[in-house]
């Protein structure tokens, strides 16, 4: 006779419900439990033939594709066993919260709350055998009343039925069903991670999960996966026992780099990427017998997690400082621990993988960076770089420049310690001395490094104003400004500007050193100069005095301007255009204003002070014309123009932006093949 009634779970279950954490990314933990609870029931039942069966419910399309993009939302999962079933014992366990029943296979008595937080109702429907009399229980577990229970229906069956219990999770709530995975093939890959313990038992029942016409025979795929090669190695951390399964995970998408996953009561709980271990692992192995590409996937057991994973199995609870939580392990203990155990089954491997970062390495700075050259002195510091298969030539620079800061940090340190030893010292120790040396050695090595780099950089730059003359994809020449911005930034001062970022050298080498510069700013705008002009020359260079004159009147030595024009300008007005009578004029208004003022130093523009301008442009007849009329005389090679203004006192050099790059490649060629670049 059936009865029928409902009962109470036996605890405030929305508050508990709500109090439970689970992150998205562990929004397929209520399935696992629901295939975790079919294999414990089929273990009680000690059956051979054990079988779970999954069943996938999608949302209602339309039409749909079996893309990963297209494929409509899951909203219930159906798990079928022929285990043990919800006899009393197990009923009785069902309502009881924080239930002892499973305590022995880790069970916390929570795994079924896990369903009410992701699905809005379970549906349990089950068929068992109670004093060898058969039995099928039915009812739903949810929270639309206060008991958790409903429509709880027990009845005595006449026939000798097999035993079968179903779990429907259905009504996926959001944000879990929004980042479930989609594809079958994703959650059957999923599935076997969690339950991987149980597959690598001889025992394990036969799973299967069928997605319309879909269907995946888990343990078949499970053996697809790892074909066969699995590892199983004790190790101690502390007193601790563990033991490590190894597998070569084989054909596995779902699976991007090398992973160790803690388990806890025979169930996955939380992972980490190998290469906290190994730093250098990045990337599939391709095994050399079969040329198939795999990764390693570790599993690691002990009572240690047994004992301290938390109630949703959701985290391991290690020690953070080690001062107050003594009984409790760090993470670092397990990676040294971990170690020796992999490099048994991998040394080759391991060893592989160092010397591709190193290979990398020595490569980039054999044909990018030079400059680094050094860091191949210090082995212990290459080791400790981490190169990964899709990290950008940038990204290594940036690598390699941080190694190298460190080395020159500490080279200074030392050179600073050992000289205030030798100030300290009585006398000069023929230790001390060798020590500095030493030191001193090693600083040399570095200078050459930077004398390297900074010849890398003369390199690069030359390029990229070689490519700044040529024409753009539109068939057009780039702007005045481009150039303008590769030799200074327009707009900025030399207050405001890096040295490395200062390419004057370009034009000359002098003009490297000077007190001031200032790039395409007003004239009213100099603090000092007595002037209502708005014209802004290009470059505006003041240089220290030579000769060694007291007082805050001493005069600026020279001044440069520098004015750029458009590669191939042609369109020169005849009557306002004349760029020699431009250049002329600044400097003109400049004498004029008598004096500079900066950072509340005066310097008096006298009539000693020299005036020097560059005119960097392509020369066609105007420029000829122009320069003619100035009666200025070729260059040498007969490029370019150069004279001088009496009345100015005043040097003209015109220069086509062509001789500019060649005059550059020249001054360092030598550099650039003593380097090698």
């Amino acid at each position: 006779m059936a009865k029928s009634n409902n009962e109470s779970i036996g605890i405030d279950l929305n508050g508990r419900i709500k109090s439970l954490k689970l992150a998205d990314r562990n929004t397929l933990l209520p399935l696992f439990e629901a295939i975790i609870n079919s294999i414990h029931a089929i273990e009680d039942a000690e059956i051979p033939n054990g079988t779970i069966d999954i069943d996938v419910s999608r949302e209602t399309v339309l039409e749909f594709d079996d893309s990963e993009t297209n494929l409509p939302y899951i909203n219930k999962f159906a798990v079928t066993d022929n285990g043990i079933g919800f006899d009393e014992d197990n009923y009785n366990s069902f309502k009881k919260a924080y239930s002892t029943h499973k305590s022995d296979r880790g069970g916390k008595g929570i795994g079924r709350f896990l369903w009410l937080k992701a699905f809005s109702d379970v549906k349990i429907e089950s068929v068992y055998y109670q004093n060898k009399k058969p039995y099928k229980r039915v009812f739903k577990f949810n929270l639309k009343s206060d008991t958790g229970i409903e429509n709880l229906k027990t009845e005595e069956l006449q026939s000798k039925p097999q035993r079968i219990t179903k779990v429907e999770l259905s009504g996926y709530k959001d944000p879990f069903k929004s980042k479930c995975p989609k594809k079958a093939e994703t959650i059957a890959n999923r599935i076997i991670e969690h339950c991987l313990i149980y597959f690598l038992r001889s025992n394990a029942p036969i799973i299967t999960l069928t997605d319309g016409a879909t269907q995946i025979n888990l343990n078949k795929r499970f053996e697809q996966l790892i074909s066969g090669n699995s590892f199983i190695e004790p190790f101690k951390v502390r007193n601790y026992d563990f033991k490590l399964n190894i597998i070569k995970w084989f054909e596995h998408d779902e699976l991007t780099y090398h992973r160790m996953s803690l388990c806890a009561n025979h169930r996955e709980v939380e992972d980490f990427n190998i290469n906290r271990v190994f730093q250098d692992m990045h990337g599939k192995i391709q095994e050399e017998e079969t040329g198939k590409y795999y990764l390693i996937a570790g599993y690691i057991e002990s009572d240690y997690f047994d004992n301290n994973v938390n109630d949703e199995r959701t985290e391991i609870e290690f020690s953070k400082d080690g001062l107050f939580d003594v009984d409790l392990i760090c993470k670092q203990e397990l990676y040294a621990a971990i170690e020796p155990v992999i490099r048994k089954h991998f040394e080759d491997v391991v060893e592989n993988f160092r010397q591709k970062k190193l290979d990398t390495i020595n490569h980039f700075i054999a044909e990018k960076a030079p400059q680094y050259r050094i860091l191949s002195k210090h082995a212990d510091v290459l080791e400790n770089i981490v190169i990964t298969d899709n990290m950008s030539e940038q990204d290594i620079d940036l690598k390699l420049y941080k190694a190298y800061q460190d080395i020159d940090f500490e080279s200074r340190k030392e050179v600073n310690k050992i000289l205030q030893s030798i100030t300290e010292a009585e006398e000069n120790s023929d230790t001390l001395r060798a020590k500095y040396l030493e030191v001193l050695h090693n600083l040399s090595e570095l200078n050459k490094s930077k004398l390297a780099q900074y010849v890398v950089h003369r390199k690069y730059i030359i390029e990229l104003f070689e490519k700044s003359l040529d024409l753009n994809q539109k068939g057009k020449y780039q702007l005045e400004r481009t150039v303008h911005d590769i030799v200074f930034p327009t707009k900025k001062d030399s207050d405001e500007v890096l040295f490395e970022d200062q390419n004057l050298w370009l034009i000359d080498e002098r003009l490297t050193f000077h007190t001031f510069l200032t790039s395409d700013k007003p004239l009213n705008s100099i603090e000092g100069i007595e002037t209502n002009s708005t014209e802004r020359p290009d470059l505006l260079i003041f240089n220290n005095p030579i000769s060694f004159i007291e007082g805050e009147d001493a005069p600026f030595n020279s001044v440069v301007l520098v004015e750029f024009k458009r590669p191939m300008r042609e369109n020169y007005d005849p009557e306002n255009d004349n760029p020699i009578e431009q250049v002329y004029d600044y400097v003109s208004k400049i004498r004029t204003g008598k004096q500079i003022t900066r950072k509340g130093r005066r310097y008096p523009i006298t009539d000693e002070t020299w005036f020097y301008t560059y005119l960097v442009c392509d020369i066609n007849d105007k420029i000829e014309k122009w320069a003619s009329y100035a009666q200025l005389s070729k260059t040498y090679d007969g490029l370019g123009y150069y004279g001088y203004n009496k009345d100015l006192k005043c040097m003209i050099e015109i220069l086509t932006l062509d001789q500019v790059l060649a005059n550059a490649k020249k001054r360092n060629r030598v550099l650039f093949n003593k380097l090698g670049v």
